[in-house]
């Protein structure tokens, strides 16, 4: 059960929230309304130096800096803080944050398998560019937009967890900082779009110079276990024999429970890898689905 001063926290960051979805609250009202004695306050703000930036905790906290208020919460006796902000909309816990990610991929591979290319206009571009590589960017600019994704996949997390109208916004920001932090890209999410196009471009006689290259050296009459497969399994921990579909998003989600860089800060590269690993094989394994 949430306390009475932690509710009344909540209800004063939820009539500062504007139309944006921002908000602040500082570190003197929540020791106010927490009735908290300043001295134990800011001495456990201290011995969490390692984990929150105290800088920003004398400026107060914001959306962006909610996980530091929830840290100090629960460090100064209310250790349901996670799961109040969190139900509040203000606030995306680190497991719920790997399943909205893991959302947003599959929105993204759901919309690149069922997009219609348009070869004509592709050739096009391709001969304006001169390049198939400038051209399927060029592409992207014109029918891809990151930001639908992001929006469309946030408003279903709120909707799906009957959460009021800022969680929306609060799910978005989230997405929107990992892309910030480069643990998801444009290129990861958009993967398989790449790829048809890239085939589409070679039908009609288009290729990159190293792309043709790269075709002549793994020419094979199979699926062999080269290039981007051998490194997608390799980077998932996976072998042939092991790939399917609920395996690869179990091996995802420990994966990312494990590397993201809210708990691991040195784990940034291993993400962006994980990412664009798994976006590949559950394509393969599920296409639009």
């Amino acid at each position: 059960m949430v306390s009475a001063p932690l509710e009344q926290l909540i209800a004063l960051i939820a009539d500062r929230i504007d139309d944006l979805g921002d908000w602040s609250v500082s570190s003197e009202e929540v020791m106010r309304v927490l009735g908290l004695d300043p001295v134990v306050f800011w001495r456990a703000l201290h011995a969490l130096g390692s984990r929150i930036s105290l800088g920003e905790a004398i400026d107060g906290w914001t959306q962006d800096t909610v996980g530091d208020l929830v840290t100090v919460l629960e460090e100064v006796a209310h250790p349901d803080a996670e799961s109040a902000l969190a139900g509040a909309g203000l606030f995306v816990p680190h497991e719920t944050g790997v399943d909205l990610t893991e959302e947003l991929l599959s929105a993204a591979r759901r919309f690149c398998a069922a997009h219609v290319i348009d070869a004509d206009e592709l050739e096009a571009m391709i001969r304006y560019r001169r390049s198939v590589r400038a051209a399927v960017e060029l592409y992207f600019e014109e029918h891809t937009s990151i930001d639908a994704l992001v929006e469309s996949c946030a408003e279903s997390f709120r909707i799906r967890g009957g959460l009021p109208d800022v969680a929306a916004v609060t799910a978005e920001r989230y997405l929107r900082r990992l892309f910030t932090r480069h643990v998801l890209s444009r290129q990861g999410l958009l993967a398989l779009l790449e790829h048809r196009l890239r085939l589409a471009a070679a039908e009609r006689g288009f290729a990159d110079p190293e792309e043709r290259a790269r075709t002549r050296r793994s020419a094979r009459p199979t699926r062999a276990m080269t290039g981007r497969r051998a490194w997608a399994l390799e980077v998932m921990g996976l072998e042939e024999e092991m790939l399917a579909a609920d395996t690869l998003r179990e091996r995802y989600r420990q994966m990312m429970m494990r590397h993201h860089p809210d708990v691991d800060p040195s784990g940034l590269e291993r993400c962006k890898d994980v990412n664009v690993a798994y976006s590949y094989l559950i394509a393969e394994l599920v296409g639009g689905e």
